[in-house]
């Protein structure tokens, strides 16, 4: 089983990193965890043209996650695929879908004026709880709730095939639960946000610096912490992904590996872990 990081990026634009995606797959079957802007050019570089765009697995509906899902959607349509967009996610994701077809709609249509005999593009939505919830060309997937309130539900997610186990976690902060589903995996990508780097401007939603450094920490994990959640899972091996983009590598690999003493990969794009 590969796991290849298309996007390690957050929220703010970095031209260094694309938005938070991730590319699972064991032979030709394959998973697609989150779609963040560019995901679609990092298909590709990665070796997966649009035709075969894979099933997407949702962890969130934050917006840095999903932006270029209806890109995926219409793209694959465009270059001729008619089998349904497989999507998987939270309670939500069906309306999400709803209105991301009521937004295409008009393409859709302009489009098909110059085609013959063309049906508008599928999709299929299955919204997930915790638990097992696909199994296909022999790699179970399971989803399990992660803290990232007030975002709720959140998932992480865990793939066992081919003698592997990969988990990733989406966003949280610290999660027990997380631990219990990450157990002796071979493969932890876990989200890093060094909150200290981030930037703060008058009237941006928080008086303060301090005070949006502090309600970041609340729902998401600094590197330090990362470094223990791997431990206490037992992960062989430790990602780090969703990267500031002012973090800097070699300072989030110190930080992880005083908690962690094993392997430390901080995520860059398309890297294969």
């Amino acid at each position: 089983m590969r796991a290849v990081l298309l996007g390690t990026g957050s929220p703010p634009p970095n031209p260094r990193r694309r938005g938070p995606a991730t590319l699972l797959s064991l032979g030709q079957a394959r998973f697609l965890v989150d779609a963040g802007s560019g995901v679609g050019s990092q298909l590709v570089q990665a070796g997966v043209r649009a035709y075969d765009w894979p099933r997407l697995l949702i962890t969130h509906h934050h917006s840095d996650h999903t932006i270029d899902m209806g890109h995926l959607l219409v793209t694959r349509w465009i270059v001729g695929q008619n089998a349904p967009l497989e999507i998987w996610g939270p309670a939500g994701t069906r309306r999400q879908v709803e209105l991301l077809l009521d937004y295409l709609a008009w393409d859709i249509d302009v489009r098909r004026e110059h085609m013959h005999d063309r049906r508008p593009p599928e999709v299929r939505v299955t919204e997930i709880e915790e638990g097992k919830i696909l199994e296909a060309g022999g790699v179970t997937v399971s989803a399990f709730l992660v803290d990232h309130g007030p975002v709720t539900p959140a998932f992480g997610f865990r793939f066992d095939g081919g003698g592997r186990r990969v988990v990733v976690s989406g966003d949280t902060r610290p999660s027990e639960n997380l631990v219990r589903w990450s157990q002796d995996v071979d493969c932890l990508i876990h989200e890093c946000c060094d909150m200290a780097t981030t930037g703060w401007f008058p009237g941006c939603g928080w008086p303060t610096l301090e005070e949006k450094i502090r309600d970041l920490q609340s729902y998401h994990t600094p590197p330090g912490e990362v470094g223990r959640v791997a431990t206490d899972a037992r992960a062989k091996t430790l990602v780090l992904s969703h990267l500031m983009p002012a973090s800097e590598p070699a300072e989030l690999l110190a930080a992880a590996r005083t908690q962690y003493a094993g392997p430390v990969v901080v995520g860059a794009d398309l890297l294969e872990v």
